[in-house]
């Protein structure tokens, strides 16, 4: 029983009392266009360019095409491994 309470605890305190972790630290694309910010500002030239909406704009274009991209990628992963199959 002090096991459990404590499991619960330690939960508890990872996810303020069951408040979903997104709620807490944002969704996956506000994590990647956040990424993608910081490294243009850390490039000089990209930073001396353009201004803060247009690399919002940019980190949100290049995040979607990653997560494009890698669905294509896993999409042909699946098909070569149905072929492989023979599926």
């Amino acid at each position: 029983m002090a096991n459990e309470e404590q499991l619960s605890r330690l939960l508890a305190s990872f996810t303020v009392d069951g408040t979903p972790l997104t709620a807490l630290i944002g969704n996956k694309l506000e994590w990647s266009v956040t990424i993608l910010t910081a490294s243009m500002l850390a490039n000089e030239h990209l930073a001396a360019s353009m201004d803060a909406e247009e690399m919002v704009d940019a980190a949100i274009n290049y995040a979607n095409l990653i997560q494009e991209r890698l669905g294509y990628y896993q999409n042909a992963k699946v098909h070569s491994l149905e072929k492989l199959l023979g599926a």
